[in-house]
């Protein structure tokens, strides 16, 4: 017998002693005891195939015994089950053979993309096996100084679709630069809000063609655009600031959840460098917004980095960015940067300095900001 981790697919080294074992007949004052013991792990026994009282009686203890401790699942268990256990409250379950850890891992990893989460999570940091996996992705990036490995790495731990979303800017052409080196598998996309530079369309075709990459263009949807016109006026975004939010509502946050939906993984280039509101942005964590792992692998990255890998490997770059275009948007909302303008400082120039980000890229944890 070996004691497997459901949320890691790991086998546990050194067991703890189970405190109390409950059979699946087991009443509620047998639940009521062995949640108010809270001495040590509650195994639920699975007396046969198909018996799924273990589930329930799991799920009892949780909800409505608040039991936060250890729930082991025994007896007579198959990989198959391991979805359904995690999703009802099981830590760990024990196994005949060791050499099935592997196969237990699988069939629970799909819950990540076949089931919706579980109805009741009290013990997240136990059972949400994605947050854990975020990280320990983050972690691990941290580690790899290679973009080209980071790339790899993350294509190696995610499993499922990996989308990048790329604005052909220097941090998204670095990255599609290690992309193409990797050989890895992921979706890349651009939001074509209608309102390019001629010179970011551009940028995707010479991309195209050095490196064999299909950049897809992603439109907001027509309707939505032609009633936004319609209320705000063409340059409406430029009288208010909900306006301008609401234009970028339509024509890129709208369309951008349309292409996260399904998505295991999401990579982006933003840095900490970028602003104030981006100075805690890690290498990979949870979004929670769209349930998938965010990474963001040029995080820790300086400028100096950044030029430095485009100029080793001659990476194509936007022109604009020779024109004094740092930050580029859509054409109405972006100017050239003046030397000694923050980098951003071209972006919405009309507004104040404060929150100027379009919704792409919010952050829970600094109110009222986008990170």
């Amino acid at each position: 017998m070996a004691l497997l981790d459901l949320a890691t697919g790991t086998l546990v080294p050194d067991p703890a002693e189970v405190a109390t074992v409950l059979e699946p007949t087991s009443n509620a004052a047998a639940l009521a005891a062995a949640a108010s013991g809270n001495a040590g792990p509650v195994a639920i026994r699975f007396p046969s195939f198909g018996d799924g009282r273990g589930i329930s009686l799991a799920v009892l203890l949780r909800e409505r015994h608040g039991f936060t401790g250890e729930i082991r699942a025994v007896g007579y268990l198959i990989p198959d089950l391991a979805q359904f256990l995690i999703r009802s409250g099981f830590d760990t379950a024990e196994i005949t053979d060791p050499e099935d850890a592997s196969i237990w891992k699988a069939s629970a990893s799909r819950i990540k993309h076949n089931y919706q989460r579980g109805f009741r999570n009290p013990l997240p940091l136990r059972r949400d096996a994605r947050r854990k996996e975020a990280d320990a992705l983050d972690k691990r990036l941290a580690q790899i100084p290679a973009l080209t490995d980071r790339i790899r790495e993350i294509a190696r731990r995610v499993e499922g679709r990996i989308t990048f979303s790329t604005s052909l800017g220097l941090e998204d052409q670095a990255i599609l630069q290690a992309v193409a080196e990797s050989g890895v598998a992921i979706d890349v996309f651009t939001l074509d809000t209608g309102r390019l530079f001629a010179e970011v369309l551009e940028t995707v075709e010479l991309s195209e063609l050095r490196y064999g990459i299909r950049i897809r263009l992603v439109a907001p949807e027509a309707a939505e655009v032609e009633e936004l016109v319609a209320r705000d006026g063409v340059f409406g975004f430029r009288h208010s600031i909900e306006n301008r939010k609401a234009c970028c509502e339509i024509r890129k946050v709208r369309p951008l959840n349309k292409e996260l939906k399904g998505a295991q993984a999401w990579i982006t280039g933003l840095r900490r460098e970028h602003s104030y509101n981006r100075a805690g942005v890690p290498l990979a964590s949870w979004d929670e917004a769209h349930a998938l792992i965010k990474v963001n692998p040029l995080a820790d990255w300086s400028t100096q980095d950044l030029t430095a890998y485009i100029a080793a490997n001659n990476v194509p770059v936007n022109p604009l960015h020779a024109r004094g275009f740092v930050s580029i948007g859509c054409a109405p909302c972006t100017r050239a940067v003046q030397p000694g303008e923050h980098p951003r400082a071209g972006r919405w120039w009309w507004e104040t300095e404060e929150k100027k980000e379009c919704g792409l890229h919010m952050n829970p944890n600094y109110k009222g900001k986008a990170a």
